[in-house]
């Protein structure tokens, strides 16, 4: 069940709403962008009646690869060769 009051919100951000790497973001979202400076914190906001990335001077790292961190184990399924 959807109250009344929240039913003209949820309509009217429907259409508001930012794309990034084939990702939508809410306004208020924030994710991290790539721009002429490095990666940085963008803001899903509204300018003119549009939606627009806001770009902070917050510099973020981005960590898509946890398996980055730790080399991943090959040598223990290396040793499986049957026949040859």
């Amino acid at each position: 069940m959807v109250l009344a009051g929240d039913a003209a919100l949820t309509a009217a951000a429907a259409d508001c709403t930012c794309r990034a790497r084939g990702q939508e973001f809410e306004l208020g979202q924030s994710t991290c962008l790539q721009t002429a400076k490095g990666a940085r914190i963008a803001t899903c906001g509204m300018v003119l009646n549009n939606t627009s990335w806001q770009f902070s001077d917050t510099p973020c790292v981005v960590s898509e690869a946890p398996a980055a961190r730790k080399p991943v184990d090959t040598a223990k399924h290396a040793h499986h060769h049957h026949g040859g």
